[in-house]
């Protein structure tokens, strides 16, 4: 099942961290593909839930020290 998640993340202060961000978030199996932006502080990350959930991709940006939540959308 497809699925477009919003992730609210803390800790990104510049185009790095974006860029980081958006390369965890590509890597893990089930993501179709993510846009992260620095100014919202949100990822908008394309997934199969069968595969990967929203609380999962959160806590992958978690364990590399971001603060990562789902939001509803």
């Amino acid at each position: 099942i497809m699925k477009t998640t919003m992730l609210s993340i803390d800790g990104m202060h510049c185009d790095g961290c974006v860029q980081v961000v958006q390369h965890l978030l590509e890597q893990q199996v089930g993501v179709n593909g993510c846009s992260v932006s620095l100014d919202s502080k949100q990822a908008r990350v394309a997934h199969d839930a069968d595969r990967i959930s929203a609380e999962t991709l959160a806590e992958v940006l978690r364990t590399a020290g971001y603060k990562a939540s789902p939001t509803e959308s």
